[in-house]
């Protein structure tokens, strides 16, 4: 049985796969490879959701209605409780691994790096992108992405409440981070809905490069402090979804007919800005990986036994945490009484937390057998 805290072995393998067939195609693009078969082979959206990538573009108007019960559901699974089970638990796991920090700062600096390559080449990029004409198929991207982005803008949301509640009785603070990097979240899932209901290619084209420089904006005010502040927000994965997002816009930008030397020249690199933050993210998340078992080894293994509350504090009067279903794979940190602190991995963010939960709900698990000690 593999182990459910740490980044398990087959989802590292698929995420070297995904990084080297995008970087593949990436250099396919720039190399003059078939525009349409770049577009259609750069998520497997066309497979999963059987679209039509020929067919007139329909459904913007139920798209944006599943959007926004999406939100709501995910808004259900937040609360100033569960916010802060989530950023202490990262903070903590960054407290016992000081090379993680500096993995973050790594990661940071390359993020950095990129988007002021995008910014010294922002004109280059809109007259690309209003160029190559490929709205509709942006659009459908933009649709199967809406859900991972309705579920960062929970996450946002829910860190920026907390972080204006924790900054009410502090004097002189204009903007915090958190507040900064949830705004550049929220900001993102709007333009992505207004790309969605965009009704030309040229309305497309502006709002995509408006995407660009808000990232831009954003990423340059964060600085050193991106990854560590989305980490602590639960927002890591949408590090990673800005990387591929950022990839995306190149291979659109790049499909671009009849390209002059120069953008070939900043097309080529920003593709190698481009493969560089995709190989610096999966350095990373193998990283955090690693961070998230040494946080769990020592302790004993458990799981639900049945649906259970878990809560900030070990009494049934404690804030809610989060409902959590019977199964759930746990690790248990202390006991006090008929409670226990545990470790799970969260279903909204992916992130580890903490979370007291009553004992009658914990079954515990017999340490795996040692294969040398048989």
């Amino acid at each position: 049985m593999k182990d459910p805290f740490g980044f398990p072995e087959s989802s590292v393998e698929r995420l070297l796969r995904e990084e080297r067939d995008r970087t593949r195609r990436y250099r396919e693009l720039l190399g003059g490879g078939t525009a349409a078969q770049v577009i259609l082979e750069a998520t497997d959206v066309r497979k999963r959701l059987a679209l039509d990538f020929g067919a007139p573009y329909r459904g913007v108007l139920d798209m944006l209605e599943r959007d926004r019960r999406h939100q709501r559901d995910f808004r259900q699974l937040t609360s100033s409780a569960w916010a802060l089970s989530i950023s202490e638990t990262a903070r903590s796991i960054v407290d016992r691994n000081a090379g993680l920090l500096d993995d973050q700062r790594r990661l940071s600096s390359s993020l950095l790096d990129t988007v002021k390559t995008f910014d010294l080449n922002r004109s280059t990029m809109a007259s690309a992108i209003a160029a190559a004409a490929t709205g509709g198929t942006y659009r459908r991207m933009i649709e199967d992405a809406l859900p991972r982005l309705s579920a960062f803008g929970a996450i946002a949301e829910q860190m920026r409440l907390l972080d204006a509640m924790t900054l009410r009785a502090s004097e002189g603070v204009v903007q915090s981070a958190t507040a900064l990097a949830a705004e550049m979240v929220l900001e993102t899932q709007r333009i992505a809905e207004a790309i969605l209901a965009a009704s030309t290619d040229e309305e497309s084209a502006e709002l995509q490069g408006r995407l660009i420089d808000l990232i831009v904006g954003f990423v340059q005010q964060l600085g050193p402090r991106t990854i560590a502040e989305l980490h602590e927000m639960g927002l890591f994965q949408w590090s990673g979804w800005l990387a591929g997002i950022l990839g995306l816009l190149l291979a659109i930008a790049a499909l671009h007919p009849d390209q002059s030397p120069e953008e070939k020249a900043a097309f080529a690199a920003l593709n190698q800005k481009v493969e560089a933050l995709q190989q610096e993210t999966r350095r990373y998340h193998e990283a955090e990986a690693r961070a998230d078992e040494a946080y769990v080894a020592d302790l004993p293994r458990a799981e639900l036994s049945r649906d259970a509350t878990f809560r900030r504090e070990p009494r049934r009067e404690g804030a809610v945490v989060l409902k959590a279903p019977d199964g759930m794979a746990l690790a248990i940190e202390r006991r006090q009484g008929r409670w226990r602190l545990v470790v799970y991995r969260d279903p909204l963010t992916g992130q580890l937390a903490r979370a007291w939960v009553h004992a009658s709900a914990v079954s515990p698990l017999a340490p795996p057998v040692d294969a040398d000690a048989r």
